[in-house]
């Protein structure tokens, strides 16, 4: 039976509508049409790889402007959740980023799995799911996709894909400037320069952002706060157009990130029992109660090569990336009194990604057609350094050191991972307002590692955690893959867009982490099969957008992650995953816009035991999947007789309570499973100066200080015997409330 979920089409961006000039501005050459009956506020996407409005595209995507997201303070893809219910991005634990579409999500941290959520960042895959600690600056746009995205976009995914498209180099000078302060020593800067080197020839780009702040997060053991971060970002573009019909871009970025971790902290469900070994314990909300920081620091940088060429009445697209990422992460789990954390996890990531990608777009017609191929080479190495320190009286076995000592075991793999896929898609009118989509993509997929287990303290085994003593192995393996589309689109008028689609996804496999035991042992793929219908309107004379999607999805052999037994492993299951999604823009007079997002999502794993704890989990609620969430808004535009002009604006987003892990354990205790709710109020007052040239905003986040646990692993058997009464959770929680100015100039 087919059921219902989101397909939000036109925008986000009306929450916050982007400006004329974004929604206006080429990503490339390839992507300047702008398509008939687009008014000026309606965002120009590229996710069916030609030009179009969001409520063209026949599946569930949104898309946000980059004045819309400065101006609502969006700076990274977890900051998106504000704008978009129903999505789960949560970048607290530095060493790992959990991203969560229609319940398909990545919590593990193993070299060579792929995620099912993928991001992009000017069509270049970034391969690592800490990539997302990424943020947002010189931005033109970003496109939310969900579903399974087997046909052109990109790589391969079951789950769907968030892309970044930056601004381009432009045959003219400009410059802007932005500086935003806020509590907690909060201070943000962007800048950008554009300028001409050779008339109508070469442009050239160049644009940067800072960000720091001294955290908001208490720590009664140790001075300052958590959350403190300093980070700086550079990019630099140059545009060559030899031709009209031909356009080069040539681009390259570096960012350097590091902090001391994100919104951590105990809850404790049941008894609330706290061990005397605590010592000075605080359980306010936002607490972190460690004696050790959990530091991190991040490298990005890479490039690409960018050509399209106006050819054959279509254009010929080659591009061309490759991309680094060096990265250390420690996270101290457990607050206790004592200078030995009771369970200290260290990653050090090192990742080396080619891509190269060449298609071609025919032109418009009765019957058009994109083609092309798609390849990936990546080095993935990936170091994991656990430390066990359990208390006195805890469940883990007696082979493991009892807290002051430490039990290290370590983790390092070498993967690489090599793609090669070829894709096509065909629009074909079959008569005026109705078109038949058709296409696929074959991707083969290898993979190898080589894989050392071995521990400093020792060197034999460790039956507590099931290490038989020093591992050394190596393994490989091709998966291969054909993933349609197809789609049926009607047009009754123009401003009605009505459409059904059925799609697979695939996202190959990877090699199974089971104890340290035998690391060489394949996990499968997985596999997704979705429907999806849904509408797009515009209607009272473009006073009322009004959209609704309804989705089926299953997910077999899902890639699962669990902790469970204290020990990390990854398992198949399977997911089934349904629901809807209703979005609305109302204008009822000029200036006023209201906004409204609701998703609905019903998902539960169908399958899915867990065979290191034999437990088996079928019939539990998928992972970071509310089941209601919604968001609403409003801004009016005041002009004043000068021609300045003061914005206010303000939105609410809620999100019903979550499972967070396999076992849904955490519904037992309501004083945590309730504070996995969300509800926050964001709310901004913006004066923009007559001629446009400055403007100046006062803002605020989360003004209600809404406490919400956005993840949470359950942490007991380091502490205590399980079943005592009280269970211990190591928390990923919010930011609390955070204000400040803005203030941008530009010519």
């Amino acid at each position: 039976m087919l059921a219902s979920a989101p397909a939000l089409a036109q925008a986000g961006q009306d929450a916050q509508t982007a400006t004329a000039a974004d929604a206006a501005t080429p990503a490339s050459a390839a992507d300047a049409a702008t398509p008939s009956g687009a008014l000026p506020e309606d965002i120009i996407v590229t996710a069916e790889r030609r030009s179009s409005t969001v409520r063209e595209v026949p599946f569930s995507i949104a898309a946000f402007g980059g004045e819309q997201l400065r101006t609502a303070q969006v700076f990274s893809p977890a900051a998106l959740t504000q704008q978009m219910p129903g999505i789960t991005i949560n970048t607290a634990d530095k060493s790992l980023s959990i991203v969560a579409v229609r319940g398909n999500v990545s919590t593990f941290r193993t070299a060579t799995l792929d995620t099912p959520v993928a991001y992009f960042m000017d069509d270049v895959y970034y391969v690592f799911n800490n990539d997302l600690n990424a943020n947002f600056f010189d931005t033109q746009r970003v496109e939310v996709l969900r579903g399974p995205q087997g046909t052109l976009f990109g790589r391969n995914v079951v789950g769907g894909a968030i892309a970044v498209i930056t601004n381009n180099p432009e045959m003219r000078t400009d410059w802007f400037g932005q500086v935003t302060a806020g509590n907690a020593g909060y201070v943000r800067t962007e800048g950008m320069v554009n300028g001409v080197l050779v008339d109508d020839k070469i442009a050239a780009r160049f644009a940067f952002s800072t960000e720091s702040a001294d955290g908001l997060i208490d720590t009664p053991n140790q001075s300052g706060s958590y959350g403190k971060t300093d980070g700086i970002a550079v990019r630099g573009k140059l545009l060559f157009k030899p031709t009209e019909t031909l356009s080069i871009v040539l681009s390259g970025d570096y960012s350097y990130t590091d902090g001391n971790g994100g919104a951590i902290g105990l809850g404790i469900g049941g008894v609330q029992r706290i061990p005397a070994t605590f010592g000075d314990y605080d359980d306010g909300e936002w607490t972190n109660n460690d004696f050790a920081r959990s530091p991190y620091r991040q490298r990005l940088r890479g490039g690409y090569l960018r050509g399209d060429l106006e050819v054959l009445g279509g254009t010929l697209t080659a591009i061309t990336g490759y991309r680094m990422n060096d990265s250390r992460a420690i996270n101290d789990d457990v607050p206790v009194a004592t200078v030995v954390p009771v369970f200290d996890r260290r990653q050090v990531v090192k990742n080396r990604s080619f891509t190269q990608e060449v298609r071609f777009a025919s032109a418009p017609g009765r019957l058009s057609y994109v083609v092309g191929a798609y390849y990936l080479s990546a080095d993935v190495s990936t170091t994991n350094i656990f430390f066990y320190s359990p208390l006195p009286g805890s469940a883990v076995n007696a082979s493991v050191r009892r807290n002051p000592g430490v039990t290290n075991i370590t983790r390092m793999q070498d993967g690489n991972v090599r793609s090669l896929a070829a894709f096509g898609e065909a629009t074909f009118e079959v008569v005026d307002g109705l078109s038949l989509v058709a296409g696929g993509r074959y991707t083969s997929d290898r993979k190898t590692i080589d894989y050392r287990a071995f521990s400093t303290t020792d060197p034999g085994a460790i039956p507590g955690f099931g290490f038989p003593g020093e591992v050394n192995a190596s393994g490989g393996k091709t998966w291969n893959a054909f993933t349609p589309r197809v789609t049926v689109k009607y047009r009754p008028t123009d401003n009605v867009n009505l459409y059904a689609t059925w799609a697979k996804g695939f996202k190959s496999g990877g090699f199974v982490d089971n104890a340290y035991l035998n690391p060489t042992i394949p996990l499968e793929p997985e596999k997704a099969q979705n429907y999806e219908i849904g509408a797009k309107t515009r209607l009272f004379d473009n006073r009322l957008d009004f959209n609704v999607a309804l989705f089926q999805q299953k997910t077999k052999n899902l890639q699962n992650f669990s902790g469970a037994g204290g020990i990390a492993h990854t398992y198949n299951g399977t997911l089934k995953m349904k629901g809807w999604e209703i979005e609305s823009v109302l204008r009822p007079v000029d200036g006023l816009r209201l906004t409204g997002n609701y998703t609905h999502l019903v998902g539960n794993y169908t399958d899915l035991r867990d065979p290191l704890v034999n437990l088996d989990y079928s019939g539990n609620p998928a992972k970071f999947a509310p089941r209601d969430s919604f968001t609403i808004g409003a801004s009016y535009d005041l002009e004043f007789v000068s021609g300045a002009k003061l914005t206010p604006q303000a939105d609410f987003n809620y999100s019903s309570r979550i499972s967070t892990d396999d076992a849904n354990t955490l519904r037992l205790y309501d004083n945590l499973h309730d504070d996995t709710r969300g509800r926050t109020l964001n709310a901004r007052l913006n004066y923009e100066s007559a001629d446009g040239r400055w403007t100046v905003g006062i803002w605020g986040k989360n003004l209600t200080n809404n406490y919400q646990i956005v993840n949470a692993d359950d942490i007991t058997a380091f502490l205590a015997v399980p079943g005592n009464g009280t269970t211990y959770w190591k928390i990923f929680t919010n930011t609390p409330r955070t204000y400040g100015v803005t203030l941008s100039v530009r010519p």
